[in-house]
């Protein structure tokens, strides 16, 4: 790992006032939450924790995705890559640094996100709290890293953003598609294609719905050590991401 790569990203979420940009979106975000909690008769405290978490969860997902494929979008554009490929940096240190770099920045927004929820709900730290705020930034670390996998595979910024996006929607909602494969309903070929092809999705791709469940602040969770499985499937998912994105990298003639 290159500290001075590390730097360099961190500098440059600085330099595009990513940081300042989050962090007021994320207090916008508060705010309304705490709006839109006060109209409901009972549970207000409740409905705020449910509207702010669900909040600072979508921006943080947008954020690191809009910043990542630009970021790296502009460094190919401007040749910066290139011109520390020719210094003495090796493409594996080049990849290493910035997954890192862009891991440190989710951390970050996941432990600002954490911190928000916590002072809204008057300073309680409970063990739901405490294992949402550690899924949320095991969910935006994996984000990070397919952003940067697909910001360096596809040539669009745009493109790649939206197929992140994409990514991101289809790992949150893969409970719902075994639900459906699992309730046998549907008939034909196209429903049993469908039977074996999203257990299969489930077991190689991050299971994000299962991660920073808003239900967790409200009614606490029963058994924690149960998200650590998906955490250590959340882990080995990012590593083969990364090498992905080395192995592109290596291939890769400029």
């Amino acid at each position: 790992m290159n500290m001075r790569l590390v730097k360099y990203v961190l500098w440059g979420a600085l330099r595009d006032r990513l940081l300042l940009t989050v962090l007021l979106s994320m207090a916008v975000v508060a705010g309304l939450s705490l709006f839109l909690g006060g109209a409901p008769v009972v549970e207000k405290s409740a409905f705020s924790q449910v509207f702010v978490a669900s909040g600072i969860r979508l921006v943080g997902i947008l954020g690191l995705i809009l910043f990542i494929v630009f970021f790296i979008r502009r460094c190919f554009d401007a040749k910066e890559i290139e011109f520390m490929l020719a210094r003495p940096v090796g493409r594996v240190s080049f990849i290493v640094s910035y997954a890192c770099g862009f891991s440190l920045i989710a951390c970050f927004f996941g432990l600002v996100g954490g911190m928000i929820v916590y002072i809204l709900s008057g300073f309680e730290l409970s063990t739901g709290l405490a294992v949402w705020s550690i899924s949320l930034i095991a969910e935006y670390i994996v984000i990070a890293n397919v952003a940067f996998f697909i910001s360096m595979v596809l040539g669009s910024a745009s493109a790649g953003a939206m197929a992140t996006l994409g990514f991101y929607v289809l790992c949150r909602m893969s409970g719902q598609f075994l639900g459906i494969a699992d309730s046998g309903l549907g008939h034909g070929s196209s429903a049993e294609f469908a039977s074996l092809l999203f257990p299969a999705f489930s077991v190689f791709f991050p299971r994000l719905d299962l991660m920073a469940q808003t239900s967790w602040l409200v009614y606490g969770m029963d058994d924690p050590s149960q998200i650590v499985i998906v955490l250590v499937h959340t882990l080995v998912f990012s590593f083969f991401i990364v090498l992905a994105c080395l192995i592109d990298l290596i291939r890769r003639q400029f």
